[in-house]
C-alpha cells in the first residue's frame, strides 16, 4: 500500500497492490503521481472514494482519459453533490468538479463488493464531513483509511475535520467517536495528516472533542 501525501494541503492519496492488481482510493487532483505508482505489469481494477470533494477527486477526469473504462466507487449519498445536482450542505456553490451520475458505481452492489473483497477493504459509514463520507478498513496492514473522518495539526497532534468543509460538525464527531472505539487497535491514516495510532485515546483526551 503506497501513501502519497500530495498536493497543496497534502491529501493523502493511496495506490493498493495486490498480486499485479492495483486500487486508487482518494486519488486527489494529481493523477500523474497515482500513475508512477503503477508497475507496467498492473491492472488498475478501479477507484474507492472516502468522498466527493474536490480536493478527493479532482485527478479523475484525467485518470478517465488514460483508463477510460475504469469504475468509481462512492457512497450513493455523494452522488448529488458530485454530480451537480446540489451543492454539499453548508456550502452555496457547487463542486467545481462534477460527474455524470453514470460514472459511479455505488458502495454495497456486487461490482463494488467484489472490488472492496478482492482489495481486502471493508467500507465504513462515516456521515457528518459530507453526508455519505465512508472510511476503508485494509485488514491487511491494520490500517484505517480515514478521509476527512478527522485530521492531524503540523505537529502530527489528531484534530477535528476541518470546520469550514465540514457539513454537520456534531454528527461528524460522533461518527468519528463511534469508529474509532470498533477500530481501536487500528492504525488511523487520515487525508490531511500523517498516521496516528492510539487514535482513540487521542481524541478522548482533546479539548476539541472533551467541549464538543
Amino acid at each position: 500500500l503506497d501513501i502519497l501525501p500530495i498536493g497543496q494541503f497534502e491529501e493523502n492519496s493511496y495506490v493498493l497492490h495486490d498480486n499485479g492488481h492495483v486500487l486508487f482510493i482518494d486519488p486527489g487532483r494529481y493523477y500523474k503521481k497515482i500513475m508512477e505508482c503503477v508497475g507496467k505489469d498492473e491492472v488498475v481494477d478501479g477507484i474507492v472514494l472516502t468522498h466527493g470533494h474536490s480536493d478527493h477527486i479532482g485527478g479523475i477526469p484525467r485518470l478517465k482519459t488514460l483508463l477510460p473504462n475504469l469504475p468509481i466507487v462512492i457512497d450513493s449519498r455523494e452522488i448529488p453533490f458530485v454530480s451537480g445536482e446540489k451543492p454539499y450542505p453548508g456550502r452555496e456553490k457547487l463542486e467545481p468538479i462534477t460527474f455524470k451520475k453514470q460514472d459511479f458505481i455505488e458502495l454495497g452492489t456486487p461490482e463494488s463488493n467484489e472490488l472492496l473483497e478482492q482489495a481486502g477493504l471493508k467500507a465504513i459509514y462515516s456521515p457528518g464531513h459530507s453526508p455519505g463520507h465512508t472510511c476503508y478498513y485494509h485488514a491487511e496492514d491494520n490500517l484505517l483509511i480515514g478521509g476527512d473522518l478527522l485530521t492531524t495539526n503540523r505537529a502530527g497532534v489528531l484534530s477535528a475535520p476541518m470546520k469550514e468543509y465540514t457539513a454537520d460538525m456534531p454528527k461528524a464527531l460522533e461518527t468519528a467517536h463511534t469508529v474509532l472505539k470498533e477500530y481501536s487497535q487500528a492504525i488511523l491514516s487520515v487525508a490531511h495528516g500523517g498516521e496516528v495510532k492510539n487514535a482513540l485515546q487521542e481524541m478522548e483526551k482533546s479539548e476539541w472533542f472533551q467541549n464538543s
